[in-house]
């Protein structure tokens, strides 16, 4: 990090920009912690150290496939065993080693579920254009233009306005693609699609007077199916004409 920050220049540190040192930051102490408590314990097996119950409850986390609980403390609502939880720990790591060493400062899609804290980045959207725009951050507020593209890869640059985002899933409804360039919308879940993936989503602030929920679902975000406390955001998510809204609320429909 020291190495990162010492080639930034004052005017590089926008919010984008900020965003990802801080989620580098968090991850670098969360896998210090990692690390130190995995070496003890090997420590402690070997007998070099005495074994304390932090390092039994780590041994025990470790055999039942399950994340011990001062990681998690560290770290981010997830209900994944450990071995899920492993691999989406080094993808999020990947993630943001491309996040830091990008000179834009902002990459062409971020797995925005692999952020630690993804209503920071939302909030650097609204400043971004705030600043852009002159106006107080309170006037702003974000929206969603769902995109026709399933594969973030196939994403082949910057968006004109705001981020793209991708990583998120649909639960209680279905999504039906949009046929060129016509918006999906919200529908009836499909046998044995319990969460389908969302196509990318280009997020983009406008000022609060200029967003319409017209024919929109005001769609709650989640970091967990658990829902409650894992709450992010709601998302603008477009709907049939035909429907009412009350339908997918009575559904649960949520990312």
């Amino acid at each position: 990090m020291p190495e990162i920050r010492g080639r930034l220049r004052e005017e590089d540190y926008t919010p984008y920009v900020i965003t990802s040192l801080q989620e580098s930051d968090r991850m670098n102490v969360l896998v210090g912690m990692i690390r130190n408590s995995l070496t003890e314990l090997e420590l402690g097996i070997s007998g070099a150290l005495n074994i304390t119950e932090g390092m039994e409850a780590l041994s025990t986390s470790l055999q039942l496939n399950r994340v011990n609980d001062s990681w998690q403390k560290l770290a981010y609502p997830s209900l994944k065993p450990l071995s899920g939880w492993f691999a989406d720990l080094l993808s999020r790591m990947e993630q943001l080693v491309e996040w830091t060493n990008e000179r834009s400062g902002l990459l062409k899609s971020i797995w925005i579920s692999g952020l630690f804290n993804p209503m920071a980045f939302l909030t650097a959207v609204m400043q971004v254009t705030a600043r852009n725009k002159q106006l107080p951050l309170d006037y702003m507020t974000n929206r969603a233009t769902i995109l026709n593209i399933l594969d973030s890869t196939d994403i082949v640059g910057l968006p004109v306005n705001g981020v793209h985002i991708h990583g998120l899933f649909l639960e209680g409804a279905s999504w039906e693609e949009g046929k060129g360039d016509d918006e999906g919308y919200i529908s009836d879940s499909k046998m044995k699609e319990l969460h389908p993936e969302m196509p990318v989503i280009n997020i983009f602030s406008v000022h609060i007077k200029e967003m319409s929920w017209e024919n929109m679902y005001h769609c709650p975000v989640f970091i967990t199916p658990e829902r409650g406390a894992t709450y992010v955001t709601q998302v603008n998510v477009r709907m049939d004409p035909d429907d009412d809204e009350k339908r997918w609320i009575l559904a649960g429909a949520a990312l």
